[in-house]
């Protein structure tokens, strides 16, 4: 399964966890991505932009070593934040 093929609502957002050095994809578990798992256990997800990038900057600040990205409905990264801030991708 390709993290890439993610299906949301057009009012949703989902947020991706990776590690910051590496950026090998993270499962909510915070184990890696494997091909074969299931893309909810990938992505967090959300009914507000402005909760996801709480949720987003709260993760990393929490673990520095992870970075996160936030996908809107048409599958586009958005939001991008890392120990280092935030680049607002579009909106």
């Amino acid at each position: 399964m390709n993290i890439n093929n993610l299906k949301i609502q057009s009012n949703q957002f989902a947020v991706g966890k990776a590690e910051f050095a590496t950026g090998t994809v993270l499962n909510n578990d915070g184990y890696y991505y494997k091909i074969n798992d299931n893309l909810e256990s990938v992505f967090d997800i959300f009914e507000d932009f402005e909760l996801a990038k709480f949720f987003a900057i709260k993760k990393v600040s929490e673990n520095p070593d992870v970075e996160c990205w936030i996908k809107n409905y048409k599958n586009e990264t958005i939001f991008y934040y890392t120990k280092n801030g935030e680049e607002n991708l579009k909106k």
